[in-house]
């Protein structure tokens, strides 16, 4: 149990090393880093290497890239903005009205189509074309009222 609370306080002190190397620490906080970093060899090696790491990326000279990077204005990010805006809300529109005409196309499947598409396993469009026409005669003629009727009864 010592060893994982070591590990964890290594962890801790090294991302107040990290802190330290910029300047970030509260005096309390550098009062308990000296102290790990005066019994933690490990943890000593590592705050070396990192301030030596600052120490070069600080005094390295800047390097030319050869060309300009150029950042947009403003009025570009609000474009995009309003871009993302309008595709989330097509995209919601589309969702949505997909979702209706799925329930509505549903709700005007009669039980007689319904039954004949369970009874095989291939569609009835697919089997011969006088059975497509007669399904489509069916759906285009006038309900009668008793059939009406029995479905309001169910």
């Amino acid at each position: 149990m010592g060893q994982i609370v070591s590990i964890l306080d290594c962890e801790r002190v090294r991302e107040s090393v990290s802190a330290s190397v910029d300047g970030e620490l509260s005096k309390a906080e550098a009062t308990v880093l000296e102290a790990h970093l005066a019994s933690c060899e490990s943890c000593q090696s590592y705050a070396a290497g990192s301030g030596e790491t600052a120490r070069l990326l600080r005094t390295a000279p800047l390097e030319d890239l050869g060309f300009t990077i150029a950042l947009p204005a403003r009025r570009y990010a609000l474009a995009h903005k309003v871009q993302v805006g309008a595709a989330a809300a097509a995209i919601a529109a589309t969702v949505g009205l997909s979702a209706l005409v799925g329930t509505l196309g549903s709700a005007r499947t009669s039980s007689s189509d319904a039954q004949a598409f369970a009874r095989t396993s291939e569609p009835i469009a697919l089997r011969n074309p006088e059975a497509e026409l007669k399904m489509l005669q069916r759906a285009t003629e006038p309900r009668s009222k008793p059939a009406f009727r029995a479905r309001q009864a169910l």
